[in-house]
């Protein structure tokens, strides 16, 4: 019995430190003698929407702050929160009496200018006569002196008199144009006093609801450098806003016109919808996150979305219909064992032979043009095809082998396309700058993973659409293996 036990004992030490150690126990037969399972999905036609998830406040679409611009106390309150009011609605209103006085007195003070008005053109008429009659004076005495009646004396003191009589008019213009200005002055003072009495009713600028009320009445205000909020006005809550902030990884991606669905705490079970109508310059960064401010605007008819509130917020940045698909799963599904030759293999002879096949079926290429594109893809990918075969461990860069390859299909076929073959060209190369190269396998006739090269569309978090290349509908992609069951 000794021996049997020992025996036992040596054999069950390994497996004891395979399992352990998590390593894979194999079949006498070597690593490929294990049986493998696959899953299989079929690659369907259906719709594909990318989203960008993100949240934000909701916001009316114009909040105005209602202050004043003076100081006193508040006699009369006229509105409360939730309050509808018109343009030209009276809010508040100050105690006035101060300002009445103000009004009046400025208004006495106009009246006495008014009246120095009065009395400054009476003194130019006074004026004016005097001087008429030293006028008449002098041609008198001039006339006499030269007839020998009159002395010279008497000549000079009527030309002083004259002289006078012109300083005098001179003086009460200038004080008429002086009552004039007071005038003026005084009226600017009676427009600013009835200014200000009008600033004690606080009125409404725009038409909305109270969403905000800062003061209660016998309340004083006091208005220094800055004009204190009273109220605050949401301008037609029956259209809203929500200011997003997405992140600067996706908002690339985000435009005007989006249509966007999003949902509120409050009610959970409903979907409102809006539409992105601006996406800001101006970024926030907030411990290393770096957003952008993106506006959302909406319809809220029914009013049950009230400022405030937070949206979770679903940005639709590409949507198509009918397209094909296959989940996600089958693009980040790998083959056991499956080498650097495979993936060599698909960069150089049957990359050329890929673009060929779909040129020919979306462009209609003639023989010729066939010809001259295989021969000039020839030339660029032998390079590769040598260097693969001499040095597996050579790195080849998969983005430049792509640039060679537009960029020969471009030179060779410009020259030879025909009038209907060049919108389609056009439309073939919108479609590879949208679209991106990968891969996916099926089964072959053997229950063999093979490997299908296909162009990818855009994505969202279950589904890829397939753009083009090696996979048909209804063909069934592998999304993961495992260990047949013995």
């Amino acid at each position: 019995m000794a021996k049997p036990l020992k025996y036992l004992f040596t054999l069950a030490l390994p497996l004891a430190v395979a399992g352990f150690f998590g390593l894979r126990m194999l079949a006498p037969g070597g690593a490929n003698s294990g049986a493998v399972t696959y899953d299989t999905v079929a690659a369907t036609k259906g719709q594909i929407r990318k989203l960008v998830s993100t949240s934000g406040p909701v916001r009316a679409l114009v909040t105005v702050s209602v202050g004043s611009q003076l100081s006193g106390q508040i006699e009369e309150l006229k509105v409360d929160f939730n309050s509808e009011v018109k343009s030209g609605d009276i809010l508040a209103t100050i105690d006035d009496r101060s300002f009445v006085a103000k009004v009046s007195q400025a208004r006495a003070d106009l009246a006495a200018a008014k009246a120095q008005l009065l009395n400054q053109e009476a003194a130019l008429a006074k004026a004016t006569a005097v001087l008429a009659l030293a006028e008449r004076t002098v041609e008198r005495q001039q006339s006499l002196q030269a007839k020998g009646f009159s002395a010279t004396s008497t000549l000079d003191s009527a030309n002083r008199d004259l002289a006078v009589g012109k300083a005098d008019i001179n003086v009460v213009r200038a004080q008429i144009d002086s009552a004039k200005s007071g005038i003026e002055q005084r009226e600017a003072a009676l427009n600013m006093a009835e200014v200000d009495l009008e600033r004690t009713r606080i009125v409404s600028p725009i038409n909305g609801t109270v969403i905000s009320r800062s003061i209660d009445l016998g309340q004083t205000v006091a208005a220094s450098f800055q004009a204190p909020e009273l109220f605050k006005i949401a301008q037609d809550l029956r259209l809203i806003r929500i200011e997003a902030q997405v992140n600067e990884a996706d908002v690339g991606a985000v435009a005007e016109g989006n249509p966007v669905t999003f949902s509120v705490d409050a009610y959970p079970d409903r979907l409102f919808k809006g539409k992105v109508t601006q996406v800001r310059l101006s970024a926030t960064e907030l411990n290393n996150i770096v957003t952008y401010t993106v506006i959302i605007e909406a319809a809220n008819d029914d009013r049950k979305l009230f400022p405030g509130m937070t949206a979770n917020v679903q940005i639709a940045v590409a949507e198509k219909d009918d397209v094909l698909r296959i989940p996600n799963d089958a693009l980040r599904f790998k083959p056991r064992g499956e080498s650097a030759e495979g993936d060599r293999g698909g960069r150089g002879e049957n990359r050329g032979e890929r673009q060929i096949s779909r040129l020919k079926n979306d462009l209609n290429l003639t023989d010729t043009q066939e010809q001259a594109l295989r021969a000039e893809l020839a030339k660029v990918l032998a390079p590769r095809a040598a260097q693969s075969g001499l040095d597996m461990q050579a790195p080849i860069d998969p983005q430049a082998v792509r640039q060679k390859v537009q960029s020969a299909i471009e030179q060779t076929l410009s020259p030879l396309l025909s009038d209907d073959q060049r919108p389609l060209f056009e439309k073939w190369k919108r479609g590879r700058e949208n679209t991106k190269a990968g891969s996916v396998h099926v089964l072959d006739e053997t229950n063999q993973p093979q490997r299908r090269f296909v162009r990818l569309g855009i994505s969202d978090d279950q589904f890829t659409e397939i753009a083009g290349g090696q996979l048909a509908e209804g063909e069934r992609v592998i999304v993961r293996g495992r260990d047949a069951k013995r």
